[in-house]
């Protein structure tokens, strides 16, 4: 019993022996052994055909059942080529037919090639329908690029190839064979590749090119690994020589095969290198090779070769050409019918071609080489249009496919490009909302700490001057008054009041230079802040109300109008000047302030640790320009430059 079998036959009592706690085993996955099982005996070769079919008949049985579409289209495959191999055409072209259909319903490219290529070859080997079997074989070459699947792809342009070939279209064949060389694997395609070189070599030869046709004939012999094959191509390389007279070297060829015991198995092929070898000594030496003629005869007879037949029929009467006219025109009589019989009307030519150099006065047999050999013609023509439209039609559809899938790749980048355009847009928008958020926070943060550092320094200013001025004169005069006994009420209340009256000033100072600003009234807070320094000991000169200030931003006014103050109170305090010039003027949208005054100055140096630093840093916050120009005994200068 085959052990595959004793494994199913066992596995039931196997199942039911384990520990009644154990799952139960999946049904279904028994029917897909089950399945797989028939389906690997029907391929096993080792088996009779009848067990092969009979296996796959019971796999078809139960895939149907289960209806599993993944192992479907493997079996009706199976199934086809069984048919095929039995002779059984009417199943073969049915389930054929289901597997073409159920493949392109589940869109299994590969399987839809399969059922392709087997309903080709059946219309080319068995129908003789060429044109149509290559059209299957494109459309089977065509689902093996999509797969892609380079050597089946390879292998239906050598079928195709053959087709060509056995229609004349030899340039056509030569062109797909080239084709098909580009697609077959140098390692595991070695057979094919082979093939390929013989048909390259076939057509040379029908071309004229009989050194091209040795060289390609030379390289399939080199290279196939099979050895029927290679007895093949061996025999047709001597034909080569047959052709080129080298008849010695034909001879040699044509031994050394029949000395190859693989020949023996081979009848029909073994009856050509006999015919071949009969037929090159009789070139050679004349000799009479009758009997060997008619030994390569007897082998096709009993095998029913009919085109080895043709071949016979006419090597015989070109035998007989020379030595009995009548024996010929028999030998080509019986060609002829046999080649009309199974519709070879080269056959036929070539035995026509021979009875007219026996028979020039027979019009019928003129009338029928032209007749023949114009429709012959017109058929190769019709059939190499038909190859040439199927080929050219598949050129425009690839063209079409390429150009649709170069159309789509554009539609795809334009997409992209769009999609990353909107992406990069909107990352800019954010980063851009981002930036105006940190910077909007930045300088609310800056206005802020730039508020309150002002407040702090006005805060410490003020405390200083109540504590330096206001509380040291209020500390005088309660010491003043504690002291007050022995001098006069009159002198008391005189001396009292002079004190309190200077107090109450210095007060007013302190609250003027702290005071709001009002904006609205720019010009005269101005001019205001002015004359609080024009006195009788300092003079003021100044332009400041010949010119326009509404127009002015609002944060620049004030800050304008702090460092004036600023100067103001350095003159007071430290200058010790008598004359202040305070000028203002317009040029190109800036506004230029020049103060003046004729003080004592100071080192450059010192400006750094006083309240003018306050008023540097103003200025530049309302992108303007502080500069100062000063020295000892040489007075101070100040220059604002901002825009307006």
């Amino acid at each position: 019993m085959n052990y595959k079998a004793f494994i199913l036959f066992l596995t039931p009592f196997l199942f039911s022996c384990h520990n009644k706690h154990t799952t139960s085993p999946n049904l279904g996955d028994v029917h897909i052994d089950s399945i797989v099982y028939y389906y690997d005996v029907s391929k096993d070769k080792a088996q009779t055909i009848d067990s092969r079919q009979e296996a796959i008949d019971k796999a078809y049985q139960q895939v149907v059942a289960q209806q599993n579409d993944t192992l479907y289209v493997k079996v009706l495959y199976r199934k086809s080529v069984l048919h095929y191999s039995q002779k059984q055409y009417d199943s073969l072209t049915y389930y054929n037919d289901l597997l073409l259909a159920k493949a392109k319903e589940s869109g299994d490219l590969y399987y839809t090639g399969k059922a392709n290529y087997l309903k080709a070859y059946y219309l080319h080997a068995i129908q003789y329908s060429l044109d149509s079997s290559f059209y299957y074989y494109n459309k089977s070459k065509n689902n093996f690029l999509s797969i892609p699947d380079s050597s089946q792809v390879g292998r239906r342009l050598l079928n195709m190839a053959h087709i060509q070939q056995n229609c004349s279209d030899y340039f056509g064949s030569k062109e797909t064979t080239t084709e098909a060389l580009q697609y077959l694997d140098k390692q595991k395609d070695t057979n094919y590749i082979a093939s390929a070189y013989n048909v390259l070599a076939m057509n040379n030869l029908k071309l004229l090119n009989d050194k091209d046709a040795t060289l390609f004939y030379k390289k399939a012999i080199e290279i196939t690994k099979d050895q029927k094959n290679l007895l093949v191509y061996k025999n047709n390389l001597g034909t080569v020589y047959i052709g080129t007279q080298e008849y010695q070297k034909a001879i040699e060829l044509f031994k050394g095969i029949l000395k190859d015991s693989l020949i023996n198995k081979i009848p029909k092929q073994r009856a050509r290198v006999l015919d071949n070898l009969a037929y090159a000594r009789w070139r050679k030496d004349t000799l009479d090779v009758r009997n060997d003629f008619l030994k390569a005869l007897e082998i096709r007879t009993k095998h029913n070769d009919k085109s080895g037949l043709i071949a016979s029929y006419t090597r015989l009467g070109e035998f007989f050409l020379q030595k009995d006219s009548n024996e010929a025109i028999s030998w080509f009589q019986k060609a002829i019918r046999i080649s009309k019989r199974v519709k070879n009307p080269k056959g036929e030519l070539d035995a026509l071609q021979f009875l007219m150099r026996i028979q020039p006065n027979d019009i019928g047999i003129k009338n029928r080489y032209i007749t023949l050999s114009d429709s012959l013609k017109k058929q190769e023509l019709q059939v190499k249009t038909q190859f040439a439209k199927i080929r050219y039609d598949d050129r425009l559809k690839s063209e079409e496919i390429e150009n649709l899938k170069v159309i789509m790749a554009k539609q795809r980048l334009e997409v992209s490009i769009q999609r990353t355009q909107k992406i990069i847009y909107l990352l800019a928008g954010i980063i851009l909302l981002l930036a105006i958020a940190f910077f909007r926070y930045y300088l609310v943060q800056k206005h802020r700490k730039e508020k309150e550092i002002e407040v702090y320094e006005t805060e410490k200013r003020i405390s200083k001057r109540i504590h330096d001025e206001l509380a040291n004169d209020i500390s005088h005069l309660t010491s003043f008054v504690e002291k007050t006994e022995d001098i006069p009420i009159v002198s008391t209340k005189e001396l009292l009041g002079n004190k309190l009256q200077n107090i109450y000033l210095r007060a007013r100072d302190i609250s003027i230079e702290t005071a709001t600003i009002d904006i609205d009234d720019f010009e005269g807070e101005l001019i205001n802040l002015i004359q609080q320094y024009n006195t009788s000991d300092v003079s003021v000169i100044t332009n400041v109300s010949e010119f326009e200030w509404t127009t002015i931003p609002d944060y620049k006014k004030i800050a304008v109008y702090r460092v004036l103050q600023e100067l103001f109170i350095n003159a007071k305090k430290h200058s010790h000047c008598k004359r202040i010039t305070l000028m203002v003027k317009d040029s190109d949208k800036k506004r230029v302030i020049k103060y003046i005054d004729n003080g004592k100055g100071c080192n450059i140096s010192t400006i750094k640790t006083n309240g003018l630093v306050n008023a540097e840093n103003r200025i530049e916050n309302i992108k303007g320009k502080l500069t100062f120009e000063t020295s000892p005994e040489q007075g101070f200068r100040a220059t604002i430059v901002f825009q307006k």
